[in-house]
């Protein structure tokens, strides 16, 4: 071959490199294009699923609020999420993954603070954080209030109550000026004229499950008018029936019932065994009609305790008995912790630590507050109390709270 011949051979070789080399930088620079394009549109498909996502919440919560929401929407509102971070107690059932109202709700508890969750566990009268002799109004100084004490709810008093169009706009304006859904609680038995009540029937003179169920739909009807949703209840004595009738009865017209009080009365002389086969018949029938609360009272049940702490005060009362032997899942109320029992012996920051240890969740109008509500905080910031420990108590408040009315 002539040197003139190699030399063209090696230039086209060279071009051939040379175009080769353009061809795959070409190939690399589609490639990275087509990487940034999916990538853009991935973004894009990720923001509209958010939208969709939030779309389909604010459809529910709207849904819910006209108490039509149906078997189709709420499977349509199916998210594919990680389980529950809540950790449970023993004996404590975990909701069913499907259902709308455990999405709402660990929502907001994933959006509250541990101080928010804190407060949150208190129900309180207006005068414990107003500062005001009787509150019968709520204004600028219960926003302000609640501002700085978001506590679970209020619990009125007769003496609170004017008239009817007094007591609703109140009892509108301090769910109002709450940050977060609030308890609006009232204290009421079947014979009542207070608040501006009809009188019915006493429960002496109820005689079975019609009678009983007219008589508190009666009552619980008239104060979901003025915007009561917690109505804190005696135990009907006698006929398990008469107690199931009314809780359904309260219950049915969107008013959460507080079933008062466990472990009754009879547990200050009998064993567990004897209140198994007696009285907690009542307390049995209660939890299996759906009540969504249960009072804890102070009494000293020795039988179950096997010493002098309130039954308020004990996890064998609470945990052990009414959670794990009875079933009962739901919010625990203590009795409240201003009475002289508790007062006598525990400091406000005590008891209330002390009823949280227990398994207690909501804690009822403690001597003084903020003494309360900084005892239960410095027992999570040094670890007496887990904040699981709170969030698991937010997380049943919140499942009745949402029950009946679902709040943005």
């Amino acid at each position: 071959m002539s040197m003139r011949d190699e030399r063209s051979s090696r230039q086209k070789r060279r071009r051939r490199r040379l175009r080769n080399q353009m061809l795959a930088y070409l190939a690399l620079i589609v490639i990275i294009i087509l990487i940034l394009t999916a990538g853009y549109v991935g973004v894009k498909a990720v923001i509209r699923y958010i939208n969709n996502y939030n779309d389909k919440v604010n459809r529910v919560i709207e849904e819910a609020e006209s108490g039509i929401i149906t078997e189709q929407e709420s499977s349509a509102f199916d998210i594919q999420e990680e389980t529950s971070s809540i950790v449970y107690n023993e004996g404590y059932n975990s909701p069913a993954e499907d259902d709308p109202v455990e999405n709402l709700v660990e929502k907001l508890l994933n959006d509250m603070t541990i101080e928010e969750m804190v407060a949150g566990m208190f129900i309180v009268s207006p005068e414990a954080i107003t500062n005001v002799e009787t509150a019968v109004q709520a204004s600028e100084g219960t926003k302000t209030a609640l501002a700085e004490n978001p506590v679970g709810g209020f619990v009125y008093a007769a003496k609170n109550f004017k008239s009817q169009e007094q007591f609703t706009q109140m009892l509108a304006n301090a769910k109002a000026y709450s940050k977060y859904p609030l308890f609006r609680a009232v204290s009421a038995e079947c014979g009542t004229t207070e608040y501006g009540l009809a009188a019915t029937a006493k429960a002496s003179e109820l005689s079975d499950a019609d009678s009983a169920a007219q008589a508190y739909g009666s009552i619980s009807t008239a104060l979901a008018a003025y915007g009561v949703d917690l109505m804190l209840m005696p135990l009907l004595p006698g006929d398990a029936a008469l107690t199931t009738a009314a809780v359904q009865a309260v219950q049915g017209a969107k008013v959460s019932v507080v079933l008062e009080s466990f472990p009754g009365d009879a547990a200050a002389s009998k064993s567990l065994e004897e209140l198994q086969g007696s009285e907690f018949a009542l307390y049995d029938a209660a939890v299996k009609s759906g009540v969504d609360c249960i009072m804890v009272s102070h009494l000293q049940a020795k039988g179950i305790t096997g010493d002098d702490t309130p039954a308020s005060l004990s996890a064998a009362v609470i945990q052990d008995t009414l959670r794990n032997t009875l079933g009962f899942h739901s919010v625990v109320m203590t009795d409240a912790l201003n009475d002289s029992v508790i007062t006598g012996a525990y400091s406000s920051a005590e008891a209330a630590v002390a009823a949280v240890q227990a398994g207690a969740d909501l804690l009822l109008s403690p001597e003084d507050y903020k003494e309360a509500y900084e005892g239960v905080l410095q027992a999570v910031s040094d670890g007496t109390i887990t904040k699981e420990r709170i969030r698991e108590s937010m997380y049943r408040i919140y499942r009745v709270k949402y029950k009946n009315t679902l709040t943005e």
